[in-house]
């Protein structure tokens, strides 16, 4: 399965007339947060996949109806925060927002990432019963604690991922939050649980081989 990941940024390149046709074919779409409403409608309404978010902390994924007063969330998207999702027969779990740094939206305590993992935990083991696994892609706005996370007390990694990495044992972890520099960048790493750690930064297609 090929997925578009994107967070952060608007690229160009995906906020364009030629989207989605001027990008390698792809099955999914997973938004890592911190992207605008506007744009998660735009890539909803021209792909035949319904894109599966998660919000940032910039307060910025949602929309303002035409008189100004009321804020909704994207339309024709799935927003994972909290739950377990199932698209394109895959099983993912969402997690919005970062570790807090300063007062702002989407912005929790190391205690209520764990509980926001934690209530998933009925779900998950229905699905590692029933399906011989609990979960494959772990969604959040924010890396886990390792090489990807910041080196400044914004961008910190959440320890609650880690364990959500040791319990449930996704095959790929998608995040935003922090900012590629430099063209040798490292998209990407396999932590010491064996699961894959994607930041989707800017956007990336990526491959994802069926299970065997």
């Amino acid at each position: 399965m090929k997925i578009l990941v994107l967070a952060d940024v608007v690229s160009p390149v995906i906020y364009s007339q030629n989207f989605p046709g001027n990008l390698p074919s792809f099955d999914l779409i997973l938004a890592a947060g911190d992207l605008p409403g506007y744009l998660l409608e735009f890539v909803a309404t021209k792909t035949t996949t319904t894109p599966v978010y998660v919000l940032g902390n910039h307060g910025n994924g949602y929309l303002r109806s035409a008189d100004g007063d009321e804020r909704h969330l994207p339309g024709g998207c799935i927003n994972a925060h909290g739950r377990v999702v199932e698209v394109g027969g895959l099983l993912i779990a969402g997690v919005e927002g970062c570790l807090r740094y300063r007062p702002g939206p989407q912005q929790y305590g190391e205690l209520e990432m764990e509980l926001f993992t934690a209530r998933m935990a009925p779900r998950l083991l229905a699905n590692r019963w029933r399906r011989g696994r609990a979960v494959d892609v772990l969604l959040t706005h924010a890396p886990p604690r390792g090489p990807h996370q910041g080196e400044d007390f914004a961008h910190r990694g959440v320890r609650a991922f880690n364990r959500f990495h040791r319990t449930w044992r996704p095959r790929l972890h998608v995040h935003g939050h922090v900012h590629l520099s430099g063209a040798n960048a490292p998209r990407e790493y396999v932590s010491e649980e064996g699961v894959r750690v994607v930041n989707a930064y800017d956007f990336a297609v990526i491959e994802l081989p069926d299970e065997r």
